[in-house]
């Protein structure tokens, strides 16, 4: 597929940094799209870094940020108890892969949303329910709807828990598809960001998962 060139979305957030580290690492060229571009001042004179001011919400914004960009990483969440971001950002980044010359999506969004809602296991379908997070999971369940109404080639990582903790000689997360696997009780195995970081990063270079919804938990 060559892709050299991707467009990240999200990288002010704690796991969007690991992600955008990690392009970068790898040796990508990254345009990111933010709404406060100062919060990535240490990398702000990355020779292979472009950071462009925006929202993804205000369509022209993504627009001109896909251009010239091979595929796209989305590490966007919710806005507080704002949802837009994940149902409407979606349709548009969508709407602008769909006119523009990038070949992939691969989006972050989280285990027990949408068609993996069954798996999820008690406990956490708790923590959504006693933390308000609703109408959170109820976006990312429009945003997973959007993506199979649409003709675009896309990854969508449904993440268990995140972990902050830094994992060393980490074994690799475990990924598969929704039907594979029985319902976790009480909670699937929390990840680290790092590794779901890693994950998203090495989808531009595979393509075991075209069209799918994937499931990724830690070990």
């Amino acid at each position: 597929m060559g892709i050299k060139s991707v467009l990240i979305l999200g990288a002010t957030g704690r796991t969007g940094k690991l992600v955008l580290e990690k392009a970068l690492t790898q040796g990508f060229e990254v345009t990111v799209l933010v709404r406060h571009p100062e919060k990535l001042r240490e990398w702000q004179h990355h020779p292979a870094l472009e950071i462009l001011k925006g929202d993804v919400l205000h369509y022209p914004d993504i627009f001109n940020a896909m251009q010239g960009n091979d595929a796209v990483v989305s590490a966007l969440g919710r806005d507080g108890r704002k949802t837009d971001v994940l149902s409407l950002g979606t349709a548009n980044i969508i709407r602008a892969i769909t006119h523009s010359g990038a070949k992939k999506f691969i989006c972050l969004s989280s285990l027990g949303a949408g068609s993996t809602k069954k798996i999820a296991g008690w406990r956490l379908k708790a923590m959504i329910w006693m933390a308000g997070l609703g109408s959170s999971f109820e976006a990312k369940a429009e945003q997973e709807m959007l993506l199979y109404q649409s003709s675009i080639d896309f990854i969508l990582v449904m993440a268990s828990t995140l972990s902050d903790r830094k994992e060393l000689n980490a074994r690799e997360p475990v990924s598969f598809l929704p039907s594979q696997t029985p319902y976790f009780w009480p909670a699937p195995p929390k990840i680290s960001r790092t590794l779901v970081a890693s994950f998203l990063v090495e989808q531009l270079t595979l393509g075991f998962w075209q069209r799918k919804t994937i499931c990724l938990v830690g070990t």
